[in-house]
């Protein structure tokens, strides 16, 4: 049960009930800010680490709270005067327990050629992460970010009052998936990329970490 809390608090903190199935970005559109390159502390010991493994465009993003650890790309654009990132899960996120596990039952599988089967709390885990893309404002300030998600009360009463057009399905009853493509996602926040009310107004605040 503690296992699972801890994945929870991950996706609860990361991933929106607003998700997009295309990315807010293009090799065209991506954008540095050298300075994101650094460990950030968040609210509750929650640990973000922006780094570029290779000379791409895309960061790469580590999140950590206690044991758990979450990898993510992290594509940064900036539309108008606003930057925005485009957050994308890669895998679950793993105890250090798991990362353990699974490396010894990769090295048994590569000696032995059989596979092991997953059982069925894994695959609930599994089942949890969806690949898709969910967006954030960012505002940076000396040695703080503050990330914005959006405020999905506001967004989804514009959706029902079709106050704006963007394509989007209800994936359930709690989440919404954007369908738009890149384009129309990017003249969206174009357009609405001021609105104050798309976007919470209590921030995560991200604070330089250095030991």
């Amino acid at each position: 049960m503690k296992k699972i809390l801890f994945v929870a608090a991950l996706f609860v903190l990361m991933q929106s009930c607003i998700t997009s199935l295309y990315p807010l970005y293009t090799d065209a559109t991506l954008v540095a800010k050298n300075e994101l390159i650094a460990t950030w502390k968040g609210k509750d010991s929650f640990y973000w680490k922006f780094y570029k493994a290779d000379d791409s465009k895309m960061y790469s993003l580590r999140c950590r709270t206690g044991r758990f650890t979450a990898e993510y790309s992290a594509g940064l654009v900036k539309i108008g005067d606003n930057y925005f990132m485009d957050l994308k899960m890669l895998g679950t996120p793993l105890s250090d327990d798991d990362k353990k596990r699974i490396n010894a039952e990769e090295e048994a599988t590569k000696k032995t050629g059989k596979e092991k089967s997953i059982d069925g709390s894994e695959l609930g885990l599994l089942a949890m992460n969806i690949s898709c893309h969910n967006f954030y404002k960012l505002g940076f300030k000396g040695q703080k970010i503050y990330v914005y998600p959006f405020n999905e009360d506001y967004l989804k009463e514009l959706f029902k009052q079709r106050k704006i057009r963007i394509k989007y399905e209800k994936a359930d009853e709690y989440t919404t998936l954007l369908t738009a493509s890149t384009k129309e996602l990017q003249d969206f926040f174009e357009k609405y990329g001021n609105d104050p009310k798309l976007f919470e107004d209590d921030p995560e605040i991200l604070t330089k970490y250095t030991k």
